[in-house]
């Protein structure tokens, strides 16, 4: 049957304090048979759902994306799982992201919050979905790290990042490595400076001051050394003469340097 309850406080719960794509996510993931109420005011929302895949979705006289679409636009109520039941005449077989992609096209979305590199959180979703050309290109540029104030330019590249973020499939990436030239100082003793910017990022990344790096030359050496920040050096490592001796670290090489 399609008939669906009235709402039941003792059985429902509120979306004030829940996304709602992450709800239906869930239970994508999870691959559950059952519908999923929405307890509005004026209004009903139902998804139904089969192993997991989006089989129906209705919201007043609206179905099918519409109907997600006009949800997300007031994610407000109620919501119950119904386990079990299955629509008797279901009308779409979709995962819940193909769904919400579609839906998330017809809302106004903001930007990511971040303009650096982005790590893809669950490949294997991605994975599953159909890609344009375009968009898979975009998606190679994530991959290879490509900064996402750098992408934010292209409308397309900006909508797909938006709808990304939202759906939690990309997160800012947290590198604590980096690849750095070498230069010779003697503004320091007994200590190598790295940009703030990086510093800032090992902090966030290790939720800890940094007191040391390990630096690693492209022939495998490593050494530990202590570190400090410095405004606008952007790639360069200073290190002064005598750590220069002491490690055989030459001005102009290049080197990996991490937080310890």
């Amino acid at each position: 049957m399609t008939s669906t309850p009235s709402p039941d406080p003792r059985r429902s719960t509120s979306l004030d304090t829940f996304d709602f794509l992450e709800l239906l996510t869930l239970l994508g993931t999870q691959r559950r048979t059952g519908v999923l109420h929405v307890y509005r005011e004026r209004d009903q929302f139902d998804a139904w759902l089969q192993g997991g895949r989006v089989r129906h979705l209705g919201l007043g006289e609206r179905g099918g994306v519409a109907a997600l679409t006009g949800l997300l636009a007031d994610p407000r109520g109620r919501f119950h799982f119904d386990e079990g039941l299955i629509h008797p005449a279901p009308n779409m077989d979709a995962s819940v992201d193909e769904v919400a992609l579609d839906a998330l096209n017809e809302l106004p979305l903001p930007d990511v919050a971040f303009q650096g590199p982005a790590r893809i959180v669950t490949p294997e979703r991605l994975a599953e979905l159909r890609w344009t050309l375009r968009e898979q290109n975009i998606l190679r540029q994530i991959e290879a790290q490509q900064p996402v104030g750098d992408l934010l330019p292209d409308p397309e590249a900006r909508l797909l990042l938006a709808k990304l973020s939202r759906l939690g499939m990309i997160v800012p990436r947290k590198s604590r490595v980096a690849r750095l030239a070498v230069v010779a100082t003697r503004q320091v003793q007994g200590v190598v400076v790295v940009d703030e910017t990086i510093f800032q990022r090992w902090k966030a990344a290790i939720v800890r001051h940094p007191q040391n790096v390990v630096i690693r030359t492209d022939e495998g050496q490593r050494h530990t050394l202590p570190v400090r920040s410095g405004a606008g050096l952007g790639n360069q490592l200073l290190v002064p003469p005598e750590l220069l001796s002491r490690t055989g670290l030459r001005a102009g090489m290049s080197v990996l340097v991490k937080p310890l």
